[in-house]
């Protein structure tokens, strides 16, 4: 297939993003050390005991797998130029699971955490622009990877 300019385009961003998930990712597994602190300033030793251990490895694996997912769309850019069908599966995938995330947070913590912690919210709102970010861009160019080739 050829390679278009809107797909070319459209690979530069997807590179931008995949750099914007690993500095998330950077920042989360950085971050982890300082909300390791906010939590024992605020609960007892023996609760902090109880309660760090499994926030950590939540913490730690969701800052690793944002690191794949990063990665993930940095290399699969390099398909959406080509025009290949699975790298825009890729693609859509990762961006619908980041897109997934903010709703997911929001549920799960509530809305009224948000209320009270501008970071988080501020955060979770930047997660949830470069999903709609990530999956706009794909959508716009999907005729590219399954008309052509059904018509081929």
């Amino acid at each position: 297939m050829q390679q278009s300019s809107t797909r070319s385009r459209i690979a530069r961003m997807i590179v931008v993003q995949g750099l914007l998930l690993i500095a998330v990712a950077v920042i989360h597994l950085v971050m982890t050390s300082e909300i390791s602190r906010i939590v024992a300033d605020n609960t007892t030793p023996k609760a902090f005991a109880f309660l760090w251990p499994p926030y950590a490895l939540d913490h730690i694996t969701v800052g690793i797998l944002l690191l794949a997912l990063g990665i993930l769309a940095i290399v699969s850019a390099g398909g959406i130029r080509a025009g290949e069908r699975r790298a825009w599966w890729i693609a859509l995938i990762n961006a619908l699971a980041i897109l997934s995330l903010s709703p997911a947070i929001a549920v799960t913590v509530g809305l009224r955490y948000f209320a009270q912690a501008s970071a988080f919210l501020i955060a979770a709102a930047i997660i949830a622009v470069l999903g709609v970010w990530m999956l706009l861009p794909l959508l716009w160019i999907r005729k590219e990877f399954f008309v052509a080739k059904e018509m081929a």
